[in-house]
């Protein structure tokens, strides 16, 4: 749970546990962007699409008949050909800049090595284990249990001294802290890698909210603190400045990851949408189709669904990229950087400097 300064009551209180709440949006929308499947989301916007057009029908000017008397048609499912070809060329080109970031020289590769082993020893040397583990979600569980582990040791600095009321507001940022931290423990158990199970309870665990409160009550009671409680605090800001860089390295290969999967799906459903565009502009004759239903043309039915069709490369690659975007949106900052608008950084828009500035 990350902890914010009122400025009303110059007091450390608890946000929302989730980006959803913190950030005021609902939970379909959050569901929407980021959380379903994203060939859900694909079937989502292609009967959207298809209501769409059955709604301009029935509501909009039109006239059923052109489909049979004119070229409109061909003209159509020519369009999309090209949109089609273009946009598979365009899917292959951003995968080039995946397979940019695995083929390097020795050296580069050697570098990328020596950077995350180093990191890994820190985290270890941190955590008083041995070996870190290799899986993302255990990792990253393991940076959240370090930091678990170090509220801990700064609530039990704080309890039961002599001016243990006066802390009162530290214990309860610890107690969040933990509480929230189980939370995201649990949420990662089992989570794995390439499923969004795993990225979704790094964005609810806000640490960069947790930086600052910490640093602003450790500045706040400087003269209150004992020296156990001031090494309790910098151990624990030392932790939670791990999550970051881990965050961003994960987050990274998860992108990665997803352009691959935007890249199969767009070309599994390039070469049927060209099929379909082919046989509109060759040999389907509307004229054939007669008959209504529910009052809507047989004909303009059957168009609008192999129009639909066409559109499966474009619908995949929106879906995923409205995953992607959301979630670079979301972490765009690393470090103590707070870039979106949430209601935890209205209520300090208005604080005087001084109440919450860094520790020299």
């Amino acid at each position: 749970m990350t902890q914010y300064m009122s400025s009303n009551t110059d007091t450390v209180s608890r946000p929302a546990d989730t980006m959803r709440e913190r950030v005021g949006e609902t939970r379909v929308k959050i569901w929407f962007l980021i959380s379903a499947n994203r060939w859900l989301v694909t079937g989502v916007i292609l009967v959207s699409t298809y209501i769409l057009l059955l709604v301009s029908h029935l509501f909009g000017p039109s006239t059923p008949q052109k489909l049979a008397t004119t070229s409109g048609v061909v003209s159509l499912f020519g369009s999309m050909v090209i949109a089609v070809v273009t946009s598979v060329t365009l899917v292959l080109s951003i995968s080039q800049f995946v397979l940019a970031e695995e083929i390097g020289p020795l050296g580069q590769q050697r570098e990328r090595m020596t950077n995350e082993t180093e990191f890994r020893e820190d985290v270890e040397e941190a955590a008083g284990i041995g070996v870190a583990p290799v899986e993302p979600s255990r990792f990253l569980r393991t940076l959240i249990e370090t930091a678990d582990t170090r509220a801990k040791t700064l609530n039990n600095a704080v309890t039961g001294t002599a001016n243990s009321e006066q802390l009162e507001e530290v214990t309860e940022y610890t107690d969040g802290l933990i509480e929230h931290s189980q939370t995201i423990t649990d949420d990662l158990a089992d989570a794995k890698f390439g499923s969004f199970e795993t990225l979704l309870p790094v964005l609810n665990y806000n640490y960069s909210w947790k930086i600052f409160a910490a640093r602003t009550l450790q500045n706040k009671y400087a003269d209150s603190l004992s020296t156990e409680a001031n090494e309790a605090f910098d151990d624990l800001i030392e932790s939670l400045q791990f999550f970051g860089p881990a965050r961003e390295h994960f987050k990274t290969l998860y992108v990665q990851w997803e352009i691959i999967n935007i890249s199969r799906g767009v070309l599994y459903g390039a070469m049927p949408a060209l099929a379909i565009a082919g046989y509109m502009m060759l040999e389907f004759d509307a004229s054939k189709i007669v008959g209504t239903v529910f009052g809507v043309s047989t004909a303009y039915l059957v168009v609008s669904v192999l129009f639909v069709l066409t559109l499966v490369p474009f619908a995949v690659l929106l879906a995923y990229l409205l995953r992607v975007l959301t979630v670079m949106k979301r972490t765009l900052a690393i470090g103590p950087f707070i870039l979106r608008e949430t209601q935890q950084l209205e209520k300090i828009r208005h604080e005087e400097s001084s109440e919450i500035r860094s520790e020299k």
